[in-house]
Formats: structure tokens, sequence, C-alpha cells
């Protein structure tokens, strides 16, 4: 799959998912002789804005078991299927201008199937977890493999609890073999996926990707109906980051692949409140973030959740969520030349809209219903959750044009289905 579509559906897939996956999680739910829980996860993201589109079904099973009260063993499996078209050859306006009557712009499609099985433990003594992870991923042109290790602690009754953790990514990215004496501005774009590590296509090559990623956060309940959560987070990213399917019109009759910097340091905090108003059995949930990197893009987020307890074990939510962010320090509409913001900007490139400035909002709403008999139901369950969710995104691109042409429906679809099972 085309790198820089990775990370976006993936996080616009995880909204859902984890809203409707936390609404069925059984962590909470009384012991009573659980010592196994089985989660499963359906997703579908669907986009289609202005010459391309975007549909992603991504199924996914995990199975933990507690064979004693200090230790928790899990297992999982998560896939993408993926299909679709996305922007191949990118230019602006200016370059449009000059060639009127030419369709400057190529799209191409996108075809890919990425597996990912992973396994985890979490050992325990009194009020200290530790927790050690890995996941392996494998696409038709990306290999990831990835551990992580986190620690958590409470305190004051419970009523404090701290969670730092360490994630560290091993990834591999297929390209073209490009010529060995051409700059960065004649490099060609990779064509498909065909021979990808297979050692079989002398064409093509690979590139590492590491990843660092921390993360620290402080949950505090300050009174039984309040509570707030802190969360730092940084990451470290070295390696080959454009999308190498990707080309962009530099100058009249050149075309290059896609070139980003190789080294990127991301953070973020952000502040998460909850209330309970129990007389009328309602959660409110409001959440900020800020986001910085040395690519210089700056963003903030504001979210606004609400649930309800309408009866026993039924609970539905609504929210609301604003992005916006501002766009790379190398980003240009038009690489070409014309009146700013477009031109060149040194000696990087890219054609990927996530890097240029744009707002987001998006709203949704998820149900949830468990069961938790007094005697284990069908003879084996002690607790049954299920959940759906829907998420809908809109997105203005303040710069960014296919030719010319603003990008219109920019609209993401996201449909989640959740069941938990605990025996």
């Amino acid at each position: 799959m085309r790198l820089q579509l990775k990370a976006l559906f993936r996080f616009r897939v995880a909204l859902a998912t984890a809203a409707a996956f936390g609404a069925t999680s059984l962590a909470a739910a009384p012991a009573r002789a659980q010592v196994a829980q089985l989660d499963t996860a359906q997703t579908v993201y669907y986009e289609s804005p202005t010459r391309t589109n975007m549909f992603v079904y991504t199924p996914g099973v995990s199975l933990s078991a507690s064979p004693a009260s200090w230790i928790t063993v899990r297992g999982g499996y998560e896939a993408d299927i993926v299909s679709g078209a996305s922007v191949a050859v990118k230019a602006g306006p200016a370059y449009q201008a000059v060639n009127p009557g030419v369709d400057v712009i190529t799209t191409a499609s996108v075809h890919d199937f990425r597996h990912s099985p992973r396994g985890g433990i979490t050992v325990r003594k009194g009020d200290v977890s530790y927790t050690a992870e890995y996941t392996y991923s494998i696409e038709h042109d990306y290999i990831s493999n990835s551990i992580f290790v986190g620690a958590h602690t409470e305190a004051y009754e419970h009523n404090t609890q701290f969670d730092i953790s360490y994630a560290r990514n091993f990834d591999l990215v297929c390209d073209r073999v490009q010529a060995v004496n051409d700059s960065p501005t004649r490099f060609r774009a990779l064509e498909n996926s065909s021979g990808c590590f297979t050692g079989s296509d002398p064409l093509r090559t690979r590139h590492s990707v590491a990843i660092d990623g921390f993360q620290a956060s402080w949950t505090q309940a300050w009174t039984p109906t309040f509570a707030t959560q802190a969360t730092y987070t940084a990451q470290i990213i070295d390696g080959f980051q454009s999308n190498p399917y990707r080309s962009i019109i530099l100058a009249q009759g050149l075309k290059s692949q896609e070139h980003h910097p190789e080294n990127r340091t991301r953070q973020s905090a952000s502040l998460r409140a909850n209330f309970f108003l129990r007389p009328i059995k309602l959660a409110i949930r409001v959440t900020g973030r800020v986001y910085h990197d040395t690519w210089d893009i700056t963003s903030g987020t504001g979210e606004l959740e609400l649930e309800k307890y309408l009866f026993e074990g039924f609970r539905v939510a609504g929210r609301g969520r604003f992005y916006k962010q501002s766009g790379a320090v190398f980003w240009s509409d038009d690489y070409t030349g014309g009146d700013p913001p477009l031109g060149p900007k040194g000696q990087f490139w890219t054609g990927d809209r996530e890097l240029s400035p744009f707002w987001s909002i998006t709203f949704g709403g998820r149900i949830a219903y468990a069961i938790n008999p007094e005697k284990r139901l069908l003879g084996m369950f002690t607790a049954l959750k299920v959940g759906a969710a829907a998420d809908v995104m809109q997105f203005d691109y303040q710069e960014y044009t296919l030719a010319g042409t603003p990008v219109d429906n920019a609209r993401a679809y996201i449909v989640g289905l959740n069941l938990s099972a605990a025996f």
C-alpha cells in the first residue's frame, strides 16, 4: 500500500474502532473466575474525494488469558484489505496554466492485503504491572517488526495512576532502484509492488525506517465523579518517509519521485477530563491536544463526548471533534512557480495532502450493551458485550489542489462493530 496512506487511514479507522472497542471492553468487569477474554472488531473505512477513492476493511481478533492472578498472556491478529485509487502524479495550478487542455494529474489503483499477528504478556505485583508486546506486519511493499514495553502503577487508594511506555519499530519499505548518478530530482517513482521483498527483481530495493516512540500519562480521580488524564507522547522517525509511488512535477518536463526528509521528531501533549452527572447518568468527556514536529507542522485538536446510561447495561454516546494543522515547511501546491505560497521550497517536495494546511471536523456516535449474568450465560460466558460506532469526517484542504482544481467531497465514513466475551 502506498506509504502516505498508512498513517492516514489507520489513524482514522482507529477513531471508530477505539470508540466502539472501548465501549465493549470487559477489562473492568468483575473477575468471577474469569480466565479468558475474546475480543473481535470489524471496521470499514471509505472516502471518495476528487479523482481518488479508498475502501479499507479491517477485521481483528484478540484472545487474552489469565492462568493466575499475576499474569495475563494475549495474542491477536488484524488485517487491512485495501482497494481504491490514489494520486500518482501531482501538479499545481501554475503548471496547469501553462499547459492548458492537458490532464496533468494521474491516478493509480491501490490493492493490498496487510497481515498483522501480535502477542504479549502482562505481569503484576501488587499495584504495579509490566507489559511487553510484539507485532509483526507484512504487506506487498512494507514489512514492520514492532516491540512495546510499558509499566503501570497505582497509588493513593488507586485514585492515582501512572503509565510509561516505549515502542520501537524496525520497518522496511520497498522502492525502485535509481540510477547511480541520478540526483533526487531525477528519481523515478515505483511502478508497482511486483518483486518487492522477493529478491527476484533487480529493479527493486528496500529502505529501512526506524521509529522510536515514548509515552507517559498521569490519570487522577479527584472525586468519585471527576477524573483527568494528562498524556505526553514523543516519536522519532529515521528513514525513508516518502510515498515511493508518487511523482511531483517540479518543472516543465521534469517529473520526480516524492522526496521527504529522512528525519522527523514529533511531540504532543493532551489533557482529558471526565465528568459524571450522577442524577441523570450522563458522562461528559472533554479532550484537548496540541502537536508539533520538526517538519514545522503544528496542530490543535478539541473533542467533546457525551455518554448516556439509558438502562442496565445499555449506553449510547455522541461526540464531536475539531482538528486544524499548518503545513510542512517544504509544502507547496506547485513547485514549478507562481505567487507565494506556491513555488519551490528547498531540497524537498511532496504531493501528500496530509502535509498541507487543512482542518477537519468529525461527528460520530456509538452504542454498547453489556450482559453480566449472575450465572454463566449459555453455561460458559461470565460477561458479554457488543458495540457499534460510526464516524463522519469532513476535511477542508486550504491549499491542496489537483492542478488548480480544489478537492471536493473530502469526506470519510467509518463504521465499526465489536464483540467481547469473557469466560
